[in-house]
């Protein structure tokens, strides 16, 4: 059975104001393992919470839930406000996006193989045990 309760950060995105210099600092200076980087993101692994850095973005904290679509409709039924509806993101997540009292951004988010079906419980563990082995 799937739930929609919320089972713990998955990931982290905060804003920088120079990728290049966040990189080096996290990566060199803090000595966290960089997941991947691309010319507006980078992601670190901070032991199997997702950290992210983009530039000039806001604060946004990722939550984990098994079906997203069970847990939207559960929050929307508490009046929870819903910036976005659930939707599968092309890097293989399924996501939808809401905001609190106060207007901070909070992203509840799935891994789920669309090829065997497999709930995972990270995005590293989606994309190594799963999208490139179904490849």
């Amino acid at each position: 059975m799937k739930s929609s309760r919320i089972k713990r950060i998955a990931h982290i995105t905060i804003g920088v104001s120079d990728l290049k210099k966040a990189v080096s600092f996290f990566e060199d200076v803090l000595g966290l393992g960089k997941m991947g980087e691309w010319p507006n993101y980078a992601i670190f692994d901070i032991a199997g919470v997702s950290f992210g850095l983009e530039p000039r973005a806001k604060l946004e904290i990722c939550l984990l839930v098994d079906d997203v679509d069970e847990a939207y409709r559960s929050l929307k039924e508490k009046e929870v406000k819903f910036v976005t509806e659930p939707k599968d993101q092309p890097w293989g997540v399924r996501d939808a996006t809401f905001v609190d009292a106060d207007g901070n951004k909070f992203v509840i988010e799935s891994f789920q193989c669309k090829v065997c079906g497999k709930i995972c419980q990270s995005y590293p563990e989606l994309l190594k045990e799963h999208l490139r082995k179904h490849k």
